[in-house]
């Protein structure tokens, strides 16, 4: 019984404190990559999670504009929750994005809040362009004429004529091999960072 209420005191009279990461535990993060922040606090308080962007912009990912941002005490949040329709997806361009928590017992902070009830975390977001991808396209007969298609964006342009070596971002495309009298051939290619392939195409 004396133990159970020296210990009672003991959590009663902690500090607040909060904890603020992500899915990449400091690993850095491309353009186009998905990003989930992960947030708790040692006890009940009310809490809001900005992001400050390269540019100076700021937006508050949490709480949503009708919550009073009250969070429970030994739970671990994560944004977007599990139940979003949407996701949180890095946009760039390469260099450091910051995330802020900023927590209260008494009220919900704002980003610059200061006094003594106020406690904040704060982790940087490296965002580094992907490292690029090395494709050489070798076709018979030779001099086929190669078309390269971005998946993700739809981009169609002519590349030139094979054998053919290309520096391209990493991800998905749809590579069209034409030659005159011969049949267009279609083959979708998937480049990973830094990945050198070759592909032998035969019309």
């Amino acid at each position: 019984m004396l133990l159970a209420l020296l210990m009672s005191l003991i959590i009663a009279g902690a500090p607040l404190e909060v904890s603020l990461w992500t899915d990449r535990e400091g690993a850095p993060y491309s353009p186009g990559d998905l990003l989930t922040i992960y947030f708790s606090a040692n006890e009940s308080c009310y809490l809001a999670v900005y992001n400050i962007e390269q540019g100076g912009g700021v937006t508050r990912l949490f709480p949503p504009e009708d919550d009073n941002g009250w969070v429970r005490g030994g739970q671990v949040y994560q944004l977007p929750p599990d139940y979003a329709d949407y996701d949180f997806r890095v946009t760039g361009p390469a260099g450091v994005e910051t995330i802020i928590v900023v927590a209260s017992t008494s009220r919900l902070p704002a980003l610059n809040d200061e006094g003594p009830d106020i406690v904040t975390q704060v982790i940087d977001i490296e965002i580094k362009e992907p490292e690029p991808a090395e494709l050489l396209i070798v076709t018979v007969p030779p001099r086929c004429r190669i078309y390269l298609t971005e998946t993700e964006s739809g981009n169609r342009e002519y590349a030139g004529e094979a054998p053919l070596g290309i520096v391209l971002k990493p991800g998905e495309y749809l590579v069209e091999v034409k030659k005159a009298g011969y049949r267009t051939l279609r083959r979708n290619v998937s480049l990973d960072p830094g990945e050198k392939r070759k592909v032998h195409v035969k019309l």
